[in-house]
Order: structure tokens, then C-alpha cells, then sequence
């Protein structure tokens, strides 16, 4: 009995000293962990700084690159908008028979349309109500006739944004016949730019746009894109504007 009182206390001793050793190992295992973890170090405040740098950054380009792509769909839009307006303008001119109406005139003169007489005149394309009160969009044309029979005419047709006379820059300058160079350039407008137009607006023969190329403020002359095809002369009033969308050319014939 003695014997097997002693066999038993050492099977509880044993069994105790597995218990104890199963707890040590618990208590590394947990003091591992929690060493894991203090040892994972977070972010410092100038990561945290460079990385909200490098967010400004993108944020910034994006911001930068979104308005000039409005600006990019809305130009073309207007340019979209201008190939099919042009094409309701040439429609008028056939069904009005602008070739006799400019045979009339004078030979070897520009004149603009729908009023000869009045270079500012402009016609309204109507709005989706059928009313040019809110119209976005109007359109000249320049014709001449470019045969002595006066049976084949040259339109020049512009189409612009809201057109009006007020919003023209004007002055004076030399255009010279058969160049694409006009000097002594009185005035720039200050929104003047190589994307613009000019015309010589008491030059009797000419009264086409022509589209500027170079602008040269400190030589006080304007590189056009064409040859100027009037007469030319020192000191013309010329103007420019803003508003033109785009030109198109094209050529009637008598029907």
C-alpha cells in the first residue's frame, strides 16, 4: 500500500510538472506575441507627410488637367456644331441664288452677306424654340465673283458665337496686295491671339477674314496665314474678333 501511496504522489508530481511546463510555454508563447506586436512600429509623422505631399500632388495634376478637358470638349462641340450650321448657311445661299444677287453688283468687289452695305451684319440661326432670341450662334458670308461672266461666286462663310459688333478689336494698319504680312499695326487688342481674324474694313475690294498666324507686339506687325488678296494700302482700319468659331469656304455657280 505504502508502495503504490508513493507510486501515485510521483505520477501527481509528474503530471504537475507537465501542467507547469505546458503553463511556461503558454506564457512564452503569449509574451512572444505581445513582443511581435510592439516590435510592428507604425507610421511616422513624416511618412504620414510624404505621403499626403504625394496625394497634393495627383490631386493637384488632376485638377489641373480637368478644366482644359472641358475646354477641349466644349471646342469641340462648337467646331461640331459649326460644320452643321455652315451647311444650313450654304442652304440659304443656294435658295436665295447668291450668284445672281452678287452679279449684280460691282465686279472684282467683296461684299458681305445679307447686307452689302453693312459689314456688321450678321444672320441669327433660330434657337430649339424657332427664335433667334436666345440664339448661340450666328453667320456672315463674304462673296464675290471670281469669273468675268459673274456666273461662279466665292463665299467666305463665318460662324460665330453670339456675334456682335462691340466685341471687335479695331485700328489701323498697311496690308500690302499679294502678302501675307501686315505692318504698322496701330493696336492690339489685348486678347488678340494666333487663333483670330482679321479684315481690312474700308478696303473696298476685300472684305474676307484672314486667319492671323504670328502676331509681332514689339514689331507692330501681324503674320497671316494666306496672302492678302485686296488691293492693300497704308493705314486701313482693320478689324479682329474673338467670336469667329470657324470659316469655311466654298464656290456657286449660276444655276
Amino acid at each position: 500500500m505504502i508502495r503504490n501511496l508513493a507510486r501515485k504522489n510521483r505520477n501527481n508530481i509528474y503530471e504537475l510538472r507537465i501542467e507547469i511546463w505546458d503553463l511556461f510555454l503558454l506564457y512564452s508563447n503569449r509574451k512572444s506575441k505581445i513582443a511581435n506586436l510592439k516590435s510592428e512600429s507604425g507610421f511616422t509623422l513624416i511618412e504620414i507627410g510624404i505621403a499626403i505631399f504625394i496625394l497634393g500632388v495627383g490631386l493637384i495634376s488632376m485638377l489641373t488637367i480637368f478644366p482644359i478637358g472641358v475646354d477641349s470638349m466644349k471646342k469641340v462641340t462648337q467646331y461640331s456644331n459649326a460644320a452643321l450650321l455652315t451647311e444650313s448657311a450654304i442652304s440659304d445661299l443656294r435658295s436665295n441664288d447668291i450668284v445672281s444677287i452678287v452679279g449684280t453688283l460691282t465686279a472684282g468687289q467683296s461684299y458681305t452677306y445679307p447686307d452689302i452695305n453693312d459689314i456688321n451684319q450678321d444672320m441669327q440661326f433660330v434657337d430649339s424654340y424657332g427664335t433667334t432670341t436666345h440664339a448661340q450662334y450666328s453667320w456672315q458670308a463674304v462673296v464675290e465673283n471670281v469669273t468675268t461672266d459673274k456666273n461662279l461666286v466665292r463665299a467666305q462663310i463665318a460662324i460665330f458665337r453670339n456675334f456682335n459688333s462691340a466685341q471687335f478689336g479695331t485700328g489701323m494698319a498697311t496690308f500690302t496686295t499679294s502678302n501675307d504680312g501686315v505692318s504698322s499695326v496701330s493696336a492690339f487688342p489685348s486678347w488678340l491671339t494666333s487663333k483670330h481674324y482679321i479684315r481690312a474694313t474700308d478696303d473696298s475690294s476685300d472684305k474676307f477674314w484672314y486667319r492671323i498666324d504670328t502676331i509681332g507686339t514689339s514689331t507692330s506687325t501681324i503674320t497671316l496665314e494666306g496672302n492678302f488678296l485686296g488691293t492693300g494700302g497704308a493705314g486701313l482700319t482693320f478689324s479682329t474678333t474673338k467670336d469667329i468659331i470657324d470659316i469655311y469656304e466654298t464656290m456657286f455657280s449660276k444655276r
